[in-house]
């Protein structure tokens, strides 16, 4: 079992860049910097404030004068490809200089993160003594959120920054590099094997002590065993009836659920990892089955992001049309809507998040009656509902989101956002004991280059 620490200055209803409050306590992080023989010479502190970071860097052995500092795109302080010169220089792993809205320029500190990289911060003043001192608050990054530099990390060059030549500002050589790490937070990772697993889905089943998780790129399920985080393949991806494995779940007789996507299918699993069945929705041009519940009564039930309606598969595997969303206050738009779904374990109703909007929807199991229980949630992915407490995967706002719920569901309260050690676009969730385990999916990085290993990290719940 993990070690857990106590959540320490949780986001009482987020961050500004979360759509939220400053919390009482800021949060903060803090990066070791290292010179290109590991020695640690020196350090920086991000304090959140506000819609800004605070920056604080003290640092020696550095040439007097003013150097070149960014945030680069990944958390490895080590030898890597600079893209910029095309060869194994100090600290490459770092990658390039964060740049979250893809704007693919260096600018100006003062540059908006859409014209210019959000990594571009001042520069560092370096005394004849040999040491560098920096202080300043930066709106280009947060601690949590599109903008989050958690487990990034701070590069310091050798030359100045001309603020305008691409992709660095002509700064030299990489000379200082700290992971940027969060303050007072315990969390367990758990890495996959694959260049392009993208993991979506998460289920756990607590017989075997097995976590499974299915790649949104290819379709391959993953066994892990969640106290040696030993990871085996459960399924080889492109199994009949999946080309890509969305929302997951354990049923009573160790079988494993899995949302097919755009095939429009649910495909059923043995213990074992054979095809049991594969489900069919009917047939449209725009399927996407993205999430499934078992229900109290025995049912799974489905929810469709493209087409509104919510589909069940009974006991006897009979998959139907449960719940047109045509004639409930549901609307469907453009791009993703409904996802996250859980049922409530008094078996009275289903809760579902409409990612589009951040609407979270309560729907009676009897009546089929919808009641919207609250806003603020866009980008809610997947739902994890444990009593009256509901937790979202917050994709694209790369933070764990914490709703109070009512007694009788029907209203909700955000109440915390967790972007843990540093999310890259959390998709689902699943329990684990006491613990909660959240994939870090990266489908915006589907395409692309996404940071590896893939991971899913496992922490306290907050």
């Amino acid at each position: 079992m993990m070690r857990k620490t106590a959540l320490l200055g949780l986001l009482t209803l987020g961050l500004a860049s979360a759509g939220g409050a400053q919390p009482a306590t800021p949060l903060s992080a803090t990066a070791a910097l290292r010179d290109g023989a590991g020695q640690v010479v020196g350090s920086a502190r991000f304090v959140q404030q506000g819609a800004g970071v605070q920056v604080t860097v003290d640092v020696r052995g550095l040439t007097p004068g003013m150097h070149g500092m960014h945030v680069h795109e990944f958390g490895r302080c080590t030898p890597g490809v600079d893209p910029a010169v095309n060869k194994v220089v100090p600290f490459g792993a770092a990658g390039g200089h964060f740049d979250p809205s893809m704007s693919r320029n260096h600018d100006t500190p003062q540059t908006d993160n859409k014209h210019g990289h959000g990594g571009d911060t001042p520069m560092l003043s370096v005394g004849a003594d040999g040491v560098g001192k920096a202080s300043f608050t930066s709106t280009k990054i947060s601690l949590t959120g599109e903008n989050g530099i958690l487990n990034r990390s701070l590069v310091i060059h050798a030359n100045p920054d001309d603020y305008k030549t691409d992709p660095a500002g002509m700064s030299g050589a990489r000379e200082r590099c700290g992971v940027i790490v969060r303050d007072g937070l315990s969390v367990r990772d758990y890495a996959l094997p694959g260049p392009v697993d993208h993991p979506e889905g998460v289920a756990y089943d607590a017989k075997k002590g097995l976590i499974y998780t299915g790649s949104a790129q290819n379709g391959t399920i993953y066994a892990i065993n969640a106290q040696s985080g030993a990871v085996t393949k459960f399924q080889e991806g492109g199994a009949y009836g999946r080309q890509v494995a969305l929302g997951l779940k354990v049923d009573p007789q160790g079988r494993l659920w899995i949302a097919g996507g755009a095939q429009g299918t649910v495909s059923i699993l043995t213990p074992d990892g054979m095809t049991l069945a594969v489900l069919e929705t009917p047939k449209s041009p725009r399927p996407y089955i993205n999430d499934l519940v078992l229900a109290p009564d025995g049912n799974f039930y489905v929810t469709d992001s493209s087409r509104p309606v919510i589909f069940r598969v009974d006991k006897a595997l009979k998959l139907t049309a449960w719940l047109d969303l045509a004639g409930t206050p549901i609307k469907y738009g453009p791009g993703v809507n409904l996802n996250g779904i859980a049922a409530t374990p008094d078996g009275k109703y289903l809760l579902a998040v409409q990612l589009n909007t951040g609407e979270l929807w309560r729907i009676d199991l009897k009546t089929k009656a919808v009641k919207k229980v609250m806003d603020g949630l866009v980008n809610g992915d997947g739902l994890l509902l444990d009593g009256r407490t509901l937790y979202v995967a917050r994709n694209k706002d790369q933070v764990v989101a914490k709703v109070s719920l009512s007694a009788d569901y029907g209203s909700g309260q955000l109440v915390a956002q967790e972007p843990l050690n540093g999310l890259r676009f959390p998709a689902t969730l699943a329990k684990v004991g006491n613990d909660l385990v959240v994939t870090q999916a990266q489908l915006d990085r589907i395409g692309g280059t996404p940071e590896t290993p893939f991971k899913l990290t496992r922490f306290a719940k907050f």
